[in-house]
């Protein structure tokens, strides 16, 4: 049998920091990691470390009944102290979420390895207004403003917005969390560049930590999420709110998330919003108190911890400026999306409208057909080419002579 890792790095997340840029690219080039001497799970694909820390919380999206999840983060782990590599990556930003036992039980499933955690954090200021859109993607339908209300609103911590944003964000309670499993030294917070940098400058960071060199890692990735404006946020938003629970979150996922939310990316300006002025305050508070408790506990960092800090406003649209007419627009695009899969599925799925006589109707019967089609395809091609159009008007003009002189 081979034998484990001598150590394996669990990146944690958190949401909203690059995680599915850096997972994308892992996997793509998972066979170069591999060379430099690094295991990176994929027995199911682009799910695996999904389906593996689903199965270590004991989560069971509503209207899957995928059974890949059961067993999975056993099966992770078992092909992590088998790999017969020296060094092993694990990568779920819904391992931020662990509690103590669910945080325990991940390293005791990795007893002959040194386990390593990495933590990637962005400023609050550009997480705050990703994960309302990242919500919406997903199905809710709060406003911008009630979004911004309910997280900084410590009187309702306890109900979302604020619980999910702060058990996904509050990377001070997480950093604790996992700290209390593993020494200090082996907390590792990354930190995601600022706002127009390359996304290279993050994976440059990251491959500090692990140990392979970025520049390898030339395959390109598959898929990375899809950006789309206030425009379009809006709009699914509404879309959401008519929808209502009609739809399981696999169908929403399936349908809106990686339907329309792709569609809409396609079609419609992507115009970057950022975060209203007025929010910048209570941010700001919020983030100096981050950097300072992360700095007093000395987690070795990539990166630099005063990009945590909210800056001064930049330039750009605020969230909720959207106007009916811009959302007309959008709704026209998603409409005609909408037509076109209708159509598509009709056609793919459809029985014969009559039933088929045999022998086709004879040679007679045929040869009008042949005539019919070539008379379609001669109306077509006029319809884009000139000369084409120049000779179907001759022919018409001399149908018209004929029925003339037949009369």
């Amino acid at each position: 049998m081979s034998s484990a890792p001598t150590v394996v790095y669990l990146h944690i997340g958190l949401h909203k920091t690059g995680t599915t840029y850096l997972q994308n690219v892992f996997r793509a080039n998972q066979r170069t990691l591999a060379e430099q001497g690094i295991y990176y799970p994929d027995a199911s694909g682009a799910m695996t470390h999904t389906l593996a820390a689903w199965d270590l919380h004991g989560v069971r999206p509503r209207g899957t009944g995928d059974k890949r999840i059961g067993g999975s983060w056993d099966s992770l782990a078992d092909g992590v102290n088998t790999s017969g590599m020296p060094t092993a990556l694990i990568s779920a930003e819904r391992l931020s979420l662990s509690t103590l036992r669910q945080a325990k039980r991940a390293l005791d499933s990795l007893p002959a390895s040194e386990v390593h955690v990495i933590v990637t954090v962005r400023d609050l200021a550009r997480v705050l207004v990703s994960s309302w859109q990242e919500t919406i993607k997903n199905g809710a339908t709060w406003t911008w403003q009630e979004f911004a209300d309910g997280v900084k609103d410590k009187d309702r911590s306890a109900t979302n917005p604020a619980r999910s944003f702060w058990l996904q964000h509050d990377v001070v309670k997480i950093c604790r969390n996992w700290e209390t499993v593993i020494p200090t030294d082996r907390l590792h917070v990354v930190t995601v560049p600022p706002s127009g940098a390359s996304p290279d400058a993050l994976l440059a960071r990251f491959a500090s930590v692990v140990g392979f060199e970025p520049a390898t890692l030339t395959e390109p990735p598959v898929w990375t999420n899809e950006t789309v404006g206030a425009v379009a946020t809006e709009a699914i938003r509404r879309v959401n709110e008519r929808l209502g629970d009609k739809l399981n979150k696999r169908q929403h996922a399936h349908v809106v998330k990686t339907g329309l939310v792709r569609v809409l990316a396609e079609r419609t300006e992507a115009t970057r919003f950022v975060l209203p002025e007025e929010e910048l305050p209570w941010l700001a508070q919020r983030s100096d108190q981050m950097v300072a408790a992360l700095l007093a506990r000395g987690y070795p960092v990539g990166g630099d911890l005063d990009e945590l800090r909210v800056m001064d406003a930049r330039p750009g649209r605020r969230p909720d400026s959207v106007s009916d007419a811009e959302l007309v627009e959008v709704a026209f695009d998603a409409l005609g999306w909408l037509i076109e899969i209708h159509a598509n599925l009709w056609w793919r799925h459809r029985k014969a409208d009559v039933e088929t006589v045999p022998g086709g109707g004879g040679v007679a019967s045929k040869a009008r057909s042949a005539l019919f089609k070539s008379q379609r395809m001669g109306a077509r091609l006029a319809d884009r080419n000139a000369l084409a159009a120049k000779a179907l008007a001759a022919v018409l003009r001399g149908r018209d002579r004929a029925r003339s002189k037949a009369k």
